[in-house]
């Protein structure tokens, strides 16, 4: 003990008393100090917003917007004005996507977003089914630092988060709000009383459909027997006056008139009164040329009259087919129309009864045939102008709501096919001409029946719908939908775009990376401290003048006090430095500073053993150690994301026991861990005495050549 202690005493005069040598001193008890409290001040709050507004990175927007509603709507210059706010990252907006690209690549920027051009465009094709995903392209330069991609990633996927966020909300906001409706009539009538309402509308518009396709079947037989009679009397007439064929052209021209009238006008009713005009201009002037002989004893035969009275008869079944579409067309015919219309029938009526008196005075002189033709010729003219005053009625009053009626019986064949997913491309047809007399027309009969049977099994499905719709108020599901509109729909959005609530507990917080660092970087400086004492002083101790029977643990011990007593020095000030100076988070100071102190008896006894028993090759596994140490202890990154040669190493590594005893002084201890941390560093000084005492015997002969054959060189120490 004597000899440890003279040893000891004897290290202290030489190095008190040389200048350089207490330089060197100090020196070696500051500059680990140094490495620890420079590294925690760098990593101080590398994440923060203070730091990470300094890196660079660009946004372009290309987007050109879209149109809704009249309203111009562009998200990627929303984005670029939301981010301008932001000052989480050193945002730059560059005037091109080629000039942001160029910047990344040359180093000026970090990254790059790039939003697409069709950005706006795609954000709402929901709408129209051809659903597109909105594009934000995104460039990182990897090369130009390690950590940076990964902050800026972070960002990415922020701003991906941000803009999903904002469009979920916005679309969520919208939909209740133009639903809030629906909810206020709810409360009025009941929501199943407003969707009963709709497709009770929709059932009577198939039904007017149905109707009115029927009524254009019936008008296509009534037309065609029309135009024969018409021919059958011009043919009748030719038969029985070959001088009255000029008449016969005429009818024959009147009938190809009405004929050409029905394939371009525009109005089936119209068309018909047209026609009945044109028909009584026809029957006056056959009259006309049948009785301008009569006063000189000419007599106009009976079947003369007959095809005259059969014209009339013609053109007044022609006028009951009008009163028919009118009924058919679902208008209620108003009071002016109903007064004209029964003018009409009475007209006809008139005609009829003088048309009989006719043939009865042709019977008798003809001064009474002529008289009676000129009761009939009167007649003609009347019912003339009272159709025509019918047909003014008409276009002024029926014909605008007959284009209502139209209008919304082709909505609810729309509505309906589209509710029940009819592909049928008849259904369109038919819907898209129902408001066109001509195109109805030109379906032909047989093609009208088909419309007619598809329009019906529409109804009939219909029908189901409806039955399945009844009784909805007393449904769970409306209650609950009921219950959803009732909610205020920034609520609700809100809700939505963020349904869970994180409650963060922290579990040990610290409130800085620099703090959390510390113990890694602290422990690192020990290290670091340890083996430059190797690399400097002397582990061999020459003769010393008064001690004698030097013994080799006597030589161990007695130089190992100086390289205990620096490292001390070197951890204190380590230590006080991070909390008094650095000022890191801890929660147990003396804690700490014990860890530490027992992490520096540790690891300045393992290098000096591995120096005392190895000499040079003994410093350059201590410098192996702390390169394999400093990659595989868990100091910066989890033990789990390494290698797996580390994770297997990792309880072997005496940086793992301190780091963590670190921590739990740091942050705050659980359990025994603080205690089974110390207990592992513990082993690794009894490792270290075992190979300073008993394995260096033996090695001492090798470091003995190995000195002779690095001496030889001239240049390795």
């Amino acid at each position: 003990m004597n000899n440890i202690i003279r040893i000891f005493l004897s290290d202290v005069k030489r190095l008190s008393t040389n200048v350089v040598a207490v330089v060197v001193i100090i020196g070696l008890s500051v500059i680990p100090c140094l490495y620890a409290w420079f590294n925690i001040f760098s990593n101080w709050a590398p994440y923060n917003a203070s730091a990470t507004g300094h890196l660079a990175v660009a946004v372009v927007s290309m987007d050109h917007g879209v149109e809704l509603g009249g309203v111009k709507v562009n998200a990627g210059d929303i984005i670029c004005k939301n981010l301008k706010e932001n000052k989480t990252i050193g945002w730059k907006f560059p005037g091109s996507d080629v000039d942001a690209v160029e910047g990344v690549k040359n180093g000026t920027y970090y990254a790059a977003f790039v939003i697409d051009r069709d950005f706006s465009k795609n954000m709402v094709s929901f709408i129209g089914g051809d659903a597109k995903h909105p594009e934000i392209i995104y460039y990182e330069n990897d090369k130009k630092n390690a950590i940076a991609p990964k902050i800026t990633g972070k960002v990415k996927t922020a701003i991906t988060q941000e803009v999903n966020r904002s469009f979920v909300s916005t679309l969520t906001k919208g939909f209740l709000t133009v639903t809030s409706d629906l909810e206020g009539a709810a409360n009025k009538a009941g929501a199943g009383n407003v969707i009963d309402h709709r497709l009770n509308t929709m059932d009577s518009d198939l039904s007017t459909c149905v109707s009115i396709i029927d009524t254009y079947i019936s008008f296509v037989d009534t037309t065609s027997k029309v135009m024969k009679a018409a021919k059958e009397i011009s043919d009748e007439a030719d038969r029985i006056k070959d001088s009255m064929s000029s008449v016969s052209k005429s009818a024959g021209s009147a009938v190809q008139s009405a004929g050409k009238t029905v394939d371009t006008a525009g109005d089936m009713i119209t068309i018909n009164m047209n026609r009945m005009g044109t028909e009584l201009d026809s029957l006056e002037r056959t009259m006309d040329d049948y009785f301008k002989d009569v006063d000189k004893a000419v007599a106009v035969t009976n079947a003369e009259l007959e095809s005259l009275k059969a014209a009339a008869e013609s053109t007044k079944a022609a006028f009951q087919t009008i009163r028919r579409q009118i009924a058919a067309s679902g208008i209620t015919e108003t009071a002016m129309v109903k007064k004209n219309a029964d003018a009409v029938e009475k007209d006809f009526t008139v005609l009829d009864q003088d048309m009989s008196a006719l043939q009865k005075a042709n019977t008798k002189t003809s001064k009474d045939a002529n008289q009676s033709y000129k009761a009939v010729k009167a007649d003609i003219r009347v019912c003339r102008k009272d159709i025509q005053r019918l047909s003014d009625t008409y276009q002024n009053t029926v014909a605008p709501q007959l284009a209502r009626s139209m209008d919304s019986v082709k909505k609810s064949v729309d509505d309906v096919r589209d509710m029940l997913g009819y592909s049928d491309s008849s259904i369109s047809e038919l819907a898209g001409m129902l408001s066109s007399y001509p195109d109805m027309m030109s379906l032909g009969k047989e093609q009208l029946k088909k419309s007619r049977r598809k329009v019906v099994r529409m109804q009939e499905e219909l029908h189901r719908v409806m039955d399945k719709n009844a009784g909805i108020e007393k449904s769970e599901q409306y209650r609950m939908l009921m219950r959803l509109l009732s909610t205020s729909p920034e609520e609700v959005a809100q809700f939505i775009t963020s349904p869970i609530d994180l409650q963060i507990h922290p579990v040990f917080p610290v409130k800085n990376n620099g703090s959390a660092m510390a113990p890694f970087y602290i422990v690192l400086s020990i290290w670091v401290g340890s083996l430059i004492l190797v690399a400097i002083i002397h582990t061999k101790v020459r003769p010393i003048p008064g001690v004698e029977n030097m013994k080799s643990y006597q030589e161990y011990f007695g130089r190992y006090i100086v390289f205990f007593l620096i490292g001390q020095i070197q951890t204190l000030i380590t230590v006080l430095g991070a909390l008094l100076y650095v000022r890191i988070q801890c929660i147990h100071p003396f804690m700490l500073w014990f860890a530490m102190s027992l992490t520096s008896l540790t690891y300045t006894l393992l290098l000096y053993s591995l120096a005392y028993a190895l000499d040079a090759v003994g410093e350059a596994i201590a410098v192996v150690l702390m390169v394999i140490q400093v990659a595989g202890s868990g100091g910066t990154f989890p033990i789990e994301v390494l290698p797996v040669e580390y994770q297997k190493l990792y309880e072997y590594m005496p940086f793992a026991y301190s780091i963590n005893a670190a921590r739990e002084a740091v942050a705050g201890t659980y359990k025994r861990d603080y205690v089974t941390c110390l207990s592992g560093l513990l082993v690794v000084l009894a490792v270290s005495l075992v190979i300073g005492l008993f394995i260096s015997i033996p090695c001492r002969k090798m470091n003995v050549i190995i000195k002779k054959s690095t001496e030889k060189t001239d240049l390795i120490l």
